[in-house]
C-alpha cells in the first residue's frame, strides 16, 4: 500500500499535478464567512498576504520554484464551481436548515479566484491579494495548501524511490501510531483541522480516511470541504479571526474598535442560528473578550481556544460560565492550536469531567513527518511542518483611498500580527491581560 502511494507521489511530482484541484478543496467556514462578508460586508476591500513565521524555512533558493508556484496559482485562479458542488452547498443542514441562500450560491455560480501578486522577497516570497472582502477571503487556505504541497515536493524531488518509500512508511506508522494512542481514550472527539498547512492533497485523503477507518465515532469531521463531501463526514467549521479583525480595522474611536468584537458575533447569530454559536475569543485577548463580553453570550454553545496557554484559556472560560450562573458542564471548549496526541490526552485529563471538550486536530495530524526524511541527506532538517498563516493585513471601504491597517494581538503575543505602532495602539485599547510568549511550531 505504502508502495503504490509513493508511486502515486511520484505520478503527481513528474506530472506537476495541481495540489489544488477543485473550489471546494477548502475550509468549510470560508463558505460560512463568505456568506455572512456577502450579506453585511459587500462594500469592503482586503489585502490578504503570506506570513512565514518560520524564518529558518528558506521558500527559495532551490526549494520552492517561482514559475511552479505561478502556474499552480494561475491554475487555482482558472477553477469554478461545479454543478455537483453547489449541489452539495444548497442540500448542506448540518443543523436542520439550509445554510447557504440562493444569493450566496448565485454569487459562487460565478465565482473565479482574484489576481495575485507575487514577488520575491530575500529567501522567501511576498504574495499578497487584494479586492472585494468575500472574494479575497477564498485564497487564505488554498493559497497555504498550494505553498505547501510545492514545498514538500520540491525535497521530495532529491529523494530516491527506496528513500521516497521509507518516508511514507515511517509517516504512516506515526499516524497509525497516534491514532492508536487516542483510542485508548473513547469519550475524545476530534477533526481533521489540516488543510492549510497539509503535506498534500493525496496525503490528506489518505490520513481522512485512515482516521475514518481507525478512530470510528472519535473522528467527527473535518474542516476541509472536498474531504467531508468524499468521505460523508461533517464539515466543521464556524468563524475565524479576520472578521473581528476586519470589522475593528474600520472602526474609527477605540470604543468603536472594543465593541466590534461583539457586533460580529450578533451579526453571525442573526445569520445562522443557534448551532455555530461557537465565539472565537482570542482576536485581541480572550481575557478582556470575556471581561467586556454582552449579556447573552453566555448562551452560545462554546469557543475555540486558538492561542496561548490552553489550560489558563479554559479555566477563564469556565470561570467566567459560573460568573453568570451556567453550568460549565453545558458548554463546550474546541481546542485548536498546535495540538498532537499527548497535548489533546492532556487536555482532555483536565477538563473532561468539568466541561465538554472537542479537539481540531490541524497540521500535527497532516504533516508530522519529522524524522520521517533520511537522517544523512542535506535537506533533512528542511522536512518538519512549519507555521505559516495567511491573514488579513489591510482593509477599506469600498471607493476609499486609504487602507487601514489590520491587527492580531492573540493570546500568545508571538501571533500577533500588524505594524508595530497598530499593535501599541490596540494594546492601549484591549490590554494585554493573560497574554503569554509561547512558542510557535506550526
Amino acid at each position: 500500500m505504502t508502495t503504490d502511494f509513493a508511486d502515486h507521489v511520484r505520478r503527481n511530482v513528474a506530472d506537476a499535478t495541481p495540489p489544488v484541484q477543485s473550489l471546494v478543496d477548502i475550509d468549510f467556514y470560508k463558505f460560512l464567512m463568505g456568506q455572512m462578508i456577502r450579506r453585511f460586508y459587500p462594500d469592503v476591500d482586503v489585502t490578504f498576504q503570506l506570513i512565514i513565521r518560520d524564518k529558518e524555512i528558506p521558500l527559495v533558493g532551490g526549494v520552492v520554484d517561482e514559475s511552479e508556484l505561478r502556474a499552480m496559482l494561475d491554475y487555482a485562479r482558472g477553477l469554478s464551481f461545479r454543478r455537483t458542488d453547489l449541489y452539495y452547498l444548497r442540500g448542506m443542514d448540518v443543523y436542520n436548515t439550509n445554510m447557504f441562500s440562493e444569493e450566496y450560491l448565485k454569487f459562487l455560480k460565478n465565482f473565479t479566484l482574484p489576481p495575485y501578486d507575487l514577488r520575491r522577497r530575500g529567501t522567501s516570497f511576498e504574495l499578497k491579494f487584494s479586492g472585494p472582502w468575500a472574494e479575497v477571503s477564498m485564497w487564505e487556505t488554498i493559497a497555504l495548501a498550494i505553498i505547501s504541497e510545492l514545498y514538500y515536493r520540491a525535497l521530495m524531488r532529491k529523494l530516491r524511490d527506496h528513500e521516497l518509500e521509507m518516508v511514507y512508511t515511517r509517516a504512516k506508522n506515526r499516524l497509525y501510531t497516534k491514532l492508536e494512542k487516542l483510542r485508548q481514550y473513547r469519550d475524545i472527539r476530534w477533526a481533521d483541522f489540516s488543510q492549510r498547512r497539509r503535506h498534500s492533497f493525496l496525503w490528506q485523503k489518505s490520513m481522512v480516511g485512515l482516521c475514518q477507518e481507525v478512530s470510528n465515532k472519535q473522528f467527527v469531521g473535518t474542516s476541509n470541504t472536498w474531504m467531508a463531501f468524499h468521505y460523508d463526514l461533517v464539515p466543521i467549521g464556524t468563524n475565524a479571526h479576520e472578521l473581528p479583525q476586519v470589522v475593528t480595522a474600520l472602526a474609527d474611536s477605540d470604543e468603536e474598535k472594543r465593541v466590534a468584537q461583539y457586533e460580529i458575533l450578533s451579526k453571525w447569530e442573526s445569520l445562522y442560528g443557534q448551532g455555530l454559536r461557537i465565539f472565537l475569543p482570542d482576536t485581541f485577548g480572550t481575557e478582556q473578550f470575556l471581561a467586556g463580553a454582552p449579556a447573552g453570550l453566555e448562551s452560545w454553545r462554546g469557543f475555540r481556544q486558538d492561542s496561548g496557554d490552553p489550560i489558563s484559556r479554559g479555566e477563564a472560560y469556565i470561570g467566567w460560565l459560573k460568573k453568570r450562573g451556567v453550568d460549565p458542564r453545558e458548554k463546550l471548549i474546541i481546542f485548536s492550536d498546535g495540538l498532537d496526541t499527548d497535548s489533546i490526552i492532556r487536555l482532555y485529563e483536565h477538563f473532561a469531567s468539568r466541561i465538554q471538550v472537542s479537539f481540531g486536530w490541524g497540521t500535527l495530524l497532516g504533516n508530522d513527518f519529522r524524522d520521517c526524511y533520511p537522517a544523512d541527506h542535506p535537506a533533512s532538517t528542511l522536512f518538519r511542518p512549519f507555521s505559516m498563516v495567511c491573514k488579513a493585513v489591510a482593509a477599506r471601504r469600498t471607493g476609499e483611498t486609504e487602507w487601514h491597517p489590520v491587527v492580531k494581538l492573540s493570546d500568545n503575543s508571538n501571533k500577533a500580527t500588524g505594524p508595530k505602532e497598530e499593535i501599541a495602539r490596540y494594546t492601549r485599547i484591549f490590554g494585554r491581560a493573560g497574554c503569554t510568549a509561547e512558542a510557535v511550531l506550526v
